[in-house]
């Protein structure tokens, strides 16, 4: 029992991975600082054409691997900086990986994570009801 109890809450973490995570250039993030249309595709270094917009999930990270959340079309890179004034964040070029990334929810992976837990539950609830009228614990004198 323990163990379905540890894979329920080891699914309900893997809701976290329902992202696809797309890798792009400095040089194309340098592009997503603004669009008049709203939406932007730009090419990931894994091959994949990616459209970014305002509600696209983009991050950069530091030299030490910490990700920041960047809101796409609402930030400005200098030749030395990025500015993200909407969170705050003031980054020197030098203290940034010089890579984007970019998190587009996974379909495939969010119905995939739903299966699962939801089987999991039914297999839960079939074990509870088929096992509700046995003893689980012997008394001390048998």
């Amino acid at each position: 029992m323990k163990k379905l109890v540890a894979l329920l809450v080891v699914l309900m973490f893997g809701t976290l991975s329902c992202y696809n995570t797309y890798h792009i250039t400095m040089d194309q993030l340098k592009e997503l600082q603004s669009s008049d249309k709203g939406a932007l595709v730009v090419n990931s270094e894994e091959g994949q054409k990616v459209e970014v917009n305002q509600g696209t999930r983009l991050f950069v990270r530091d030299v030490e691997g910490k990700k920041w959340q960047v809101t796409p079309f609402n930030f400005k890179v200098t030749g030395a900086q990025l500015v993200a004034s909407d969170r705050d964040y003031i980054f020197m070029l030098s203290q940034l990986k010089p890579k984007g990334e970019v998190e587009l929810l996974s379909t495939a992976k969010t119905v995939g994570a739903i299966a699962v837990a939801a089987g999991l539950v039914a297999g839960l609830i079939a074990y509870t009801v088929s096992t509700a009228g046995q003893k689980s614990f012997s008394s001390p004198g048998e």
